[in-house]
This record gives structure tokens, C-alpha cells and sequence, in this order.
């Protein structure tokens, strides 16, 4: 269960994980700690970073450009690695559309 008391199906907290895999192996490819990144992001603390990465928590969009920044990699490129990761099916759906 989620915090909002919603159940999320085994798939959908694997794409989850596998989100927060990705923004994990950022920060370490940066050598920065969860405290470090937490401390650049602000408003945000360790805790809540370690549970990004652990796929409890996905990360907002509202928050994907500060991490972005802080992890040094472009937003765009961010949104559509994590789009793929947490929601396939729309993004891909979402992306032959616009592509057409």
C-alpha cells in the first residue's frame, strides 16, 4: 500500500524500483552521497531521497528538473528515461502519437 492507502500492482512497484535504480546509479556515477544530493535539492531530506531510489516514492515531475540539475544530467533526458521507466505504456502510446 501506498501512503494515500492505494494498492500498487507488483508491476507497476518493479518499474518503480527500476526508476529509482536509475536515479540512484546518477548520484553515484556523480560520487555524491544521499546527503549531499539532498542537501542541494533543499527542500527535500535524505530520507526521501533513499526512498526515491528504493522505488517507495517516484519522483514528481514538478521535482524532476532540480534533480536533474543537481545530478547533472539534462531534464529532457531525465523525463524520458524515467516516462519509460514508471509509465511504458502511456509514454510509448504518448511518443507514436506525437511522432506521427
Amino acid at each position: 500500500m501506498t501512503e494515500e492507502g492505494l494498492i500498487i500492482s507488483t508491476e507497476a512497484r518493479g518499474r518503480m524500483r527500476a526508476g529509482g535504480v536509475y536515479l540512484r546509479n546518477l548520484r553515484e556515477s556523480q560520487e555524491i552521497t544521499r546527503a549531499e544530493l539532498a542537501e542541494q535539492l533543499l527542500s527535500v531530506s535524505e530520507a526521501l531521497v533513499s526512498d526515491i531510489e528504493a522505488g517507495s516514492v517516484r519522483l514528481s515531475i514538478e521535482d524532476m528538473s532540480r534533480w536533474a540539475l543537481a545530478l547533472g544530467v539534462r531534464h529532457d533526458m531525465m523525463a524520458d528515461a524515467l516516462g519509460r521507466l514508471y509509465d511504458p505504456l502511456p509514454f510509448d502510446t504518448f511518443w507514436t502519437r506525437a511522432a506521427a
